[in-house]
């Protein structure tokens, strides 16, 4: 058992009270809030000069890199599991910016590359000792990548009509694998299309990778035609179609917030994104879709906040919109009873560039531990 006096306590909600106090028993939180009572002759961690988060959430990434596969524009049967290292000298970095959990993609040159896992980032000897099994989404993209990779190759999709026309054609054949496997008809089982069937089941979330306006619009499209549970990944210029996004009711993993254009479809970066949305009222997480690079997303998510964001938005989109965002609610993302005991420790608000992280509990083990 073990309590944290707090300084500052984040809420569910996305504010910061004064005071407050956690207690956590084998990796769980048993109460957490203003009026907690610490039990007699528990230990304690005093953080009453702190701020207290629930640990970061970076809802998209790349860990280990190894994870791009451009030899088919459909791989859905590719895992991220199989390239992460658990060595990966990322993982410590971004654990010591606050960060307790992880997804990591597969890269997006195809059309599905395979699924992603989320990943609790401490110390393992294997990959299997960090996964989030119930968090393994399908990672898709559409727009420049595909087209690129594939267009001079001679092969589909070389074009944004190509890569609509091989989503629609793809799915259709995955529809009727599905059919066939609930009528029990199945001559054999396809691991690839085992993958797609979940999908259109909602038995897996969807991940897709888009960036301009007339992709974005093009990807709900798609999975409105699909019925897939899915979020859209990076939306960079989804200032421009907000609205739609809202009347669509869809959720956004938003990013990367500030870096050069790096190709064309990522032009409209710009940090008043996430204001716009959040006015719009549409639902999204933070991302900054790196490694290492991670560490500089809660600052970033701050300088957001200089151009329309709200803080409480902010914060809530490294938090308990991360978790939505993947499905992972009911476990992390907010200082709740019963949920895993995942918490981060800053010298000031986590929002502005001159807090330090000097304390990372992943499941009640700390992992940081600083003066």
């Amino acid at each position: 058992m073990l309590a944290i006096k707090c300084g500052h306590l984040l809420l569910p909600g996305g504010s910061f009270i004064t005071g407050g106090a956690i207690v956590t028993s084998r990796g769980k939180i048993l109460e957490a809030g203003p009026d907690t009572k610490i039990p007699e002759g528990c230990p304690i961690l005093d953080a009453s000069d702190k701020w207290v988060t629930p640990g970061l959430i970076e809802s998209h990434g790349h860990l280990s890199e190894d994870s791009n596969e451009m030899t088919a524009p459909f791989t859905p049967d590719m895992s991220a599991i199989d390239a992460l290292d658990p060595f990966d000298p990322c993982i410590p970095l971004i654990r010591s910016a606050g960060f307790t959990t992880f997804c990591t993609l597969p890269g997006s040159s195809n059309l599905a590359g395979g699924t992603g896992i989320a990943v609790k980032l401490k110390e393992a000897q294997c990959p299997e000792d960090m996964i989030i099994p119930e968090c393994q989404p399908l990672k898709m993209a559409i727009g420049e990548n595909p087209k690129l990779t594939y267009g001079k190759k001679g092969i589909t999709p070389g074009s944004r009509m190509g890569n609509a026309a091989l989503i629609r054609r793809t799915f259709t054949e995955a529809a009727a694998y599905l059919e066939k496997r609930e009528k029990g008809k199945l001559d054999a089982p396809n691991r690839a299309k085992e993958v797609l069937a979940d999908a259109l089941a909602g038995k897996r979330r969807v991940k897709i990778h888009c960036h301009t306006a007339q992709d974005i619009t093009m990807a709900v499209r798609l999975a409105e035609e699909f019925r897939l549970t899915y979020t859209l990944e990076h939306v960079t210029s989804g200032r421009f179609t907000a609205e739609y996004l809202a009347e669509h009711q869809v959720s956004c993993c938003v990013g990367p917030l500030l870096i050069p254009a790096l190709k064309l479809e990522m032009k409209d970066i710009h940090p008043s994104n996430p204001g716009v949305l959040e006015r719009a009222g549409v639902s999204f997480s933070l991302i900054q879709d790196a490694g290492w690079d991670t560490v500089y997303l809660p600052s970033l998510a701050g300088l957001c906040t200089a151009h329309g964001l709200s803080s409480q938005a902010a914060l809530n989109a490294l938090t308990i919109q991360a978790a939505r965002n993947l499905g992972l609610e009911s476990r992390i993302g907010s200082l709740e009873p019963g949920k895993d005991a995942d918490i981060s420790i800053f010298t000031g608000n986590p929002l502005e560039n001159t807090a330090v992280c000097t304390d990372v509990l992943i499941d009640g083990v700390n992992y940081e531990k600083r003066k």
